[in-house]
């Protein structure tokens, strides 16, 4: 195997990350998921005062604002569901807030499988004078062409950043912590001894470029410098069956006092199935693509008990709470209500949510600069974005300002539930404003 050392050598001229194993100054505090105002019925109010918009449906006779898109949508990972949340919104946004200022949102789209289909898909949209903002989704592959075309050129939004350029290319934006920060906040998680006294650490992560680095990069580094013992495996993504058991066994994870997965939820399924057929119980730490509706169709309506999720902080789970504090609660209920309304079949978890957000959130700044704004404008709009972002709990939003690592970044914190016995549990999140602060030094 690479020694860490000459990965992250190689990792650095290539990708350009860089760990950054920051102190935690924060303690976490287990508390049960509030009940909230069960009398209060999310509406389209709250997507009105988010967007500006007017409620009632654009004026398709009117020209369409185009919005372009990016996803890494076939192969293996692929990530289908964030092209699903991008499509909710901008039907929730034409039919029930008035597109912008009237006019319909369009998304012009473009899937990338491979390197080279970013360029394809960067080069499409510079050279269409109807897109003036890109949108990507999930792309583990095709991000670094498609960046070094429209950097500068066109201001672009990482709908739910991954690999290096979606956090280091100037002129991109993401308003989430993206993988770093969560990959570093469940780090974090561990050393600050939230799961009890952790000498080693067990992980299996698929092969694909976001895993490997966030993994090798973002992740170990910071659990063996609190003197954790850390086991890597890493399996391609269509891993299953004895070979996924396999990999547990040479990770360590039945002895390890905690077992990570960094994997797309097909095989956060293999992972639970190989622990079911070894008769394996480890500490699962994982983040939520782990509980994505896959998974729940796959235990037949239910989650796996006892592991601990990361994600961006506010629970779909979780009952409503109607107050300032817990917006990203009302907003994720509201969320839900939409995906109910209008594609009930949808995986609505993983990255879906976050790209309903961005679509939002484009609807917003549109909504303040006018449908003829220019790509400059534009640009500078998308970096001065204050917030808070739909369905993310981490505050403020500022973008460059939160790791000079990764200046692409504009939210810093994550949190962490975990499904227990049938309930989920608050354990470092919004709901008991105990959210994880990854970059804090």
């Amino acid at each position: 195997m690479e020694d860490r050392k000459s990965f992250s050598n190689r990792a650095l001229r290539g990708a350009g990350v860089l760990a950054a194993a920051g102190a935690m100054f924060m303690a976490t505090v287990v508390t049960a998921i509030p009940a909230g105002a069960t009398t209060y019925k999310a509406n389209t109010n709250l997507a009105l005062s988010y967007t500006g918009g007017k409620a009632g449906k654009a004026n398709t006779n009117l020209t369409p604002i185009t919005i372009g898109y990016v996803n890494q949508q076939y192969g293996n990972p692929s990530y289908p569901e964030a092209t699903q949340g991008a499509q909710l919104a901008v039907k929730y946004v034409n039919s029930q807030l008035g597109g912008i200022q009237g006019h319909p949102i369009k998304l012009s789209t473009c899937y990338v499988a491979t390197e080279e289909d970013g360029q394809k898909c960067g080069t499409q949209f510079l050279n269409d004078p109807s897109v003036s903002l890109v949108l990507t989704g999930a792309m583990t592959v095709g991000a670094s062409s498609l960046m070094s075309v429209l950097a500068g050129q066109k201001p672009i939004i990482v709908g739910n950043g991954l690999t290096a350029p979606d956090f280091t290319t100037k002129g991109a934006v993401t308003y989430t912590p993206g993988a770093p920060g969560v990959v570093e906040g469940l780090s974090k998680f561990v050393t600050q001894g939230s799961l009890g006294t952790v000498k080693t650490v067990a992980i299996v992560a698929t092969t694909d470029a976001a895993a490997e680095t966030s993994v090798k990069l973002l992740m170990a580094p910071i659990l063996e410098a609190a003197g954790i013992k850390v086991s890597e495996v890493f399996v391609a993504p269509t891993t299953s069956g004895a070979a996924m058991e396999s990999a547990l066994k040479a990770a360590g994870a039945s002895t390890a006092d905690v077992f990570i997965p960094i994997t797309p939820v097909q095989g956060c399924i293999s992972v639970y199935d190989a622990l079911k057929s070894l008769g394996i119980h480890p500490k699962v730490l994982t983040t939520g693509l782990c509980y994505g509706t896959p998974m729940v169709q796959a235990l037949g309506g239910t989650f796996p008990n006892g592991w601990y999720f990361g994600g961006y902080g506010a629970s779909y789970f979780a009952p409503l709470v109607n107050n300032n504090k817990y917006l990203s609660s009302a907003q994720t209920k509201l969320y839900e209500n939409i995906v109910k309304q209008y594609n009930p079949r949808m995986q609505y978890t993983g990255f879906a949510g976050p790209e309903f957000g961005n679509i939002l959130t484009i609807d917003s700044i549109y909504n303040k600069l006018g449908p003829t704004a220019t790509s400059a404008q534009l640009a500078t709009a998308t970096v001065n974005f204050q917030g808070p972002q739909w369905l993310v709990s981490g505050t403020p939003v500022s973008c460059g300002n939160i790791s000079p690592l990764f200046p692409s970044i504009c939210v810093g914190q994550m949190g962490i539930e975990q499904f227990k016995n049938g309930k989920w549990v608050a354990i470092a999140d919004v709901y008991n404003n105990k959210l994880i602060n990854p970059f804090a030094k």
